[in-house]
């Protein structure tokens, strides 16, 4: 490891270690003292009623509480400072306040909507209504996820416009945004970086969404907040935020769950849990589930069996003086393949985070540290159950910022980071070599806000800039002499800039310029061998050098009680853009597939438009279309997504008889043809447009203090034959057929 290495790993663990007094934090109040509490009262706006059951926010604190039966919350031990409170209950307008610690006692208004507005905290180092950022956000909500019991997030993700999904089998699912995936997209654990070797379409996250609180994307480079394989876009696994006591009185909550589904006789349980006395909150949930093979409208596919097992635990305490939480995330699966022919995977991840929220005089310090172990490992039929391929990846990561205190007009971020990775090869194949990877970064980033007009500023520009740089070392390459390894240094500057106009309270225009970067990985540079997972041979290029991109893209938004929607153009330039090409070559029976660069251009159009026809019925429908061009041979890019359209429409309600919240509903996917890119597309087969409609009603029935609800969505309603052009089957097998899924949920 290098001096500056060696350096910069000292200062990120000083910074972590050194006394809270050198950062000039502010005196811990008296105990008496106001600002040790933020309490409040919601009410409906019409009326004044009090409004029982809502959720409400510290944003910056991660703290949640929800009113009582007379709309009464409370936060105790609540530092001096400056922060948001979100206050969210479905069929109100989201409402968000800035508050100032130690003040007076909060009265929360809620309007009626059918469609409430919605913060982002994954696209900007603040809590911003979604109108205000430059960049398109969009989310799915935990409890959505949750009662569809979905095993993969690209296939909980697969409904956001821009989004799409490469599938493998039920229980793995790889997002692609904008027509990037894999190494170009960042997926974050509570804004901590999760590493699951994906250095393949068929090596989906290790994370488990139905335990999140929300999941959040952001389409477009985010380097500047995220690092390098953040030049796509970013998915954020935000976990549930600790619950409040108020009054010094126990609270728990919890839910518990079951669902089956009919394709693959699939069976999940899931249960969370969630408590606070006090400043002291902790929360803990586990999933297990169970599938037998999946089936198509022509036959069973065999061996794409899987169990899966993930649970989270978080614990924290807070108080006058900030925040500190520990964590800890476990996901886990053994699944087969249906091709190769009796191929089986097992995966196994373990992500331990500690993080803190410290006020100081001159701002907000925000320190975490994370390391996760990742292990991956093959199982050919040929070996009976011996594994061909052991890998063990560990990352670890540190970063301490700071949010300043506003400057006239404007107010912002400055933060270090450390990144390391260590795969170990453990035995068998070395598919990917033995390597090491040291990277740190510095970046700002800034906001200013201008012409205010009432209580709206209808200006809004941001900016930043990051400068990353990131040491490769490889002892051993594949087919290097003996003592000669491969070291490389890379680095890069990246930077953003964004343009919001708010033209009124409901409708916003946006710009966005924003230049990303990526070095080549270990497995780009030196694969050499047989990849039982795609079954090919796979060969990398060890004279690759780093890629960058630069995107704009432009946005018109609306969210008002009644219509929602937004429409984005955007461009993304690449030069040297990496990708799996295939030769038309074959090692044995195994086709050859090599990386490749050349500059690329993606273009493409995003739209979203959803309205309250009547106080029971909505309808909307949204658009996806990508355009790829390789610059040098004049055709697409491998992989390209079909353009898609989504239909909907949903019939609901607050009441029927005893039943609360019943709804159902409708949707249709309209999904178009697609051609291969040429003879390097990997699994070059064109498909064919394709129809499939989707199926979703439930219901909740309040039983004094318990909850039940009831959702049912049948997929592929017609149990049409169809295939995706992103299947990673799709050259032996249809897409699953007509899938009937249940889940009974109980709520305490």
């Amino acid at each position: 490891m290098s001096m500056i290495h060696r350096r910069l790993r000292a200062a990120c663990l000083a910074i972590l270690l050194v006394p809270s007094a050198s950062f000039g934090l502010a005196a811990p109040p008296p105990a008496s003292e106001k600002g040790l509490v933020v309490r409040g009262t919601v009410t409906e706006a019409e009326g004044g009623a009090a409004v029982p059951g809502a959720e409400v926010f510290l944003v910056e604190l991660d703290r949640v509480a929800a009113t009582d039966v007379e709309g009464r919350f409370v936060f105790t031990a609540v530092p001096a400072g400056t922060f948001t409170v979100s206050v969210r209950l479905s069929g109100f307008a989201l409402h968000n306040v800035p508050i100032v610690v130690p003040g007076g006692e909060l009265l929360v208004k809620l309007k009626p909507a059918r469609f409430a507005g919605e913060v982002t905290v994954t696209a900007s180092p603040f809590a911003l209504d979604r109108l205000e950022v430059a960049q398109q956000v969009d989310s799915v909500k935990g409890e959505d996820l949750s009662r569809q019991s979905t095993a993969s997030l690209g296939q909980a993700l697969a409904e956001i416009p821009g989004v799409t999904n490469i599938p493998t089998g039920e229980a793995l699912g790889t997002p692609v945004i904008r027509g990037l995936s894999e190494h170009r997209i960042r997926v974050l654990n509570g804004d901590v970086p999760v590493n699951h070797q994906q250095f393949s379409w068929r090596h989906s996250p290790s994370v488990e969404a139905s335990l999140a609180h929300t999941v959040e994307v952001v389409r477009g480079p985010a380097s500047v907040l995220y690092g390098p394989d953040a030049m796509g876009g970013v998915i954020n696994i935000i976990p549930r935020p600790l619950l409040g006591a108020s009054g010094g009185s126990p609270v728990v909550h919890g839910e518990v769950a079951g669902g089956w589904g009919s394709n693959a006789d699939e069976f999940t349980g899931r249960a969370e849990v969630e408590g606070a006395l006090g400043a002291f909150g902790w929360n803990a949930g586990v999933v297990r589930r169970d599938s037998g093979d999946l089936e198509t409208p022509a036959k069973t596919l065999e061996n794409t069996d899987f169990e899966q097992t993930n649970g989270n635990v978080a614990v924290g305490l807070s108080g006058s003086w900030g925040m500190a939480r520990v964590r800890w995330a476990h996901w886990e699966v053994d699944t087969g393949f249906y091709r190769p022919v009796g191929f089986r995977l097992g995966l196994d991840d373990d992500l331990f985070v500690a993080d803190t929220f410290l006020p100081t005089s001159i701002g907000d310090l925000e320190i975490s540290a994370g390391r996760q172990t990742n292990i991956r490992q093959s199982f050919p039929a040929a070996l009976a159950g011996m594994p061909e391929v052991d890998l063990k990846l560990v990352t670890q990561s540190v970063r301490a910022g700071l949010r300043h205190r506003s400057l006239g007009p404007f107010r912002g971020r400055v933060a270090v980071e450390y990144l390391g990775l260590d795969n170990d090869p453990r035995e068998g194949v070395k598919l990917v070599p033995e390597y090491d990877s040291q990277g740190w970064a510095a970046m700002l980033f800034e906001e200013g806000r201008f012409l205010r007009a009432g209580d709206l500023e209808r200006l809004i520009v941001s900016f930043g800039a990051r400068w990353d740089s990131s040491d490769l070392d490889v002892p051993m390459p594949p087919g290097a002499a003996p003592g000669v390894g491969f070291s490389r240094t890379y680095g890069h500057f990246t930077g953003s800039l964004g343009v919001v106009y708010r033209a009124s309270g409901t409708v916003s225009f946006a710009g966005s310029l924003g230049r990303g970067w990526r070095p080549p990985n270990a497995f780009e540079l030196f694969a050499k061998g047989t990849h039982n997972g795609v079954a090919a041979f796979q060969i990398g290029n060890p004279n690759l050098e780093e890629e960058s991109n630069v995107a704009a893209e432009l946005s018109a938004r609306v969210n008002t009680e009644r219509v929602r929607g937004y429409v984005t153009a955007y461009r993304n330039s690449f030069d040297r853009f990496i990708y799996l090409a295939d030769t038309g070559t074959f090692q044995g029976p195994l086709p050859v597939f090599e990386h490749r660069q050349a500059d690329a251009t993606i273009e493409g159009l995003e739209a979203a438009l959803e309205g309250a026809v009547t106080r029971w019925l909505r309808l909307g429908a949204t658009y996806t279309y990508v355009d790829t061009e390789n610059r040098e041979t004049g055709r697409p890019m491998p992989q390209e997504p079909a353009a898609r359209w989504l239909l909907r429409a949903i019939v609901e309600g607050s009441k029927l008889g005893p039943f609360q919240a019943p709804f159902a509903g409708v949707d249709v996917h309209l999904v178009g043809s697609q051609e291969v890119s040429g003879r390097d597309e990997p699994l070059g087969t064109p498909t064919a447009s394709y129809t499939l409609v989707d199926l979703r009603a439930g219901f909740e029935l309040r039983l004094q203090s318990l909850t039940l609800g009831l959702d049912l969505t049948i997929r592929n309603l017609l149990d049409e034959a169809y295939t995706d052009f992103l299947y990673s089957y799709k050259n032996v097998a249809q897409n699953p057929g007509r899938d009937v899924r249940l889940v009974t949920r109980l709520r305490f």
